[in-house]
């Protein structure tokens, strides 16, 4: 059985402003971005991870950095670009609220499965879900039972963990979205996926 250890990055300065913050630009973390990845890492400290898979963007490079810091033994980063966050093309680096008014925004944030970004130049939840998923399968067939730790950002794995489970596109945005530096876990037998926890941000609370 492989287990998916999957963290948000930490809070950053662009979370604060409700700003885009895509695939495309980045923010540094916040003093309690940086102090939520250190409790993240010392609630992981004692899993023996195989792997450290992490996006290249900032935000998430300078969080598993954080988590590392405080685990028993010393890893090293594998960074995958397919773990990057949703690009949002023209939106991206804009608050928000600029674009709240447009139908896209809507079935961005409640109608996934009418989203169509192309008029921005943004990243559909197809094309997303087709980078990503990849990581998780090729792993689950190499590592078989291993613990591996991803960190990744907050619509990429919500989506993932979604869509690996069998939730339907139309569906994925529902729940509760991630918070920064919580832990969620997945599992895999090889021939499926099943989530375990969702969420889950005791150790910071």
């Amino acid at each position: 059985m492989t287990t998916f250890y999957c963290v948000r990055h930490g809070k950053t300065e662009y979370n604060q402003r409700r700003f885009f913050q895509g695939g495309l630009v980045d923010s540094p973390l916040l003093p309690e971005g940086q102090e939520g990845a250190r409790k993240a890492g010392k609630f992981l400290r004692e899993i023996p991870f195989s792997e450290v898979l992490v996006s290249p963007q900032g935000r998430a490079q300078d969080t598993a950095r954080l988590i590392l810091e405080q685990h028993t033994r010393s890893l090293d980063i594998t960074t995958v670009d397919d773990l990057r966050e949703m690009e949002f093309g023209i939106w991206e680096g804009k608050p928000e609220k600029e674009f709240s008014h447009l139908e896209q925004f809507k079935n961005l944030v409640h109608f996934p499965h009418k989203y169509d970004p192309a008029e921005y130049q943004g990243e559909s939840f197809y094309q997303l879900i087709e980078r990503a998923k990849t990581v998780f399968e090729n792993y689950a067939t190499s590592h078989p039972d291993d613990d591996i730790l991803i960190v990744s950002h907050g619509l990429t794995l919500q989506i993932m963990l979604n869509t690996l489970t069998g939730v339907p596109l139309s569906d994925i945005r529902k729940g509760k979205p991630l918070k920064n530096t919580s832990v969620s876990t997945i599992l895999s037998n090889g021939s499926g996926f099943v989530l375990d926890i969702w969420n889950d941000t005791s150790f910071i609370d």
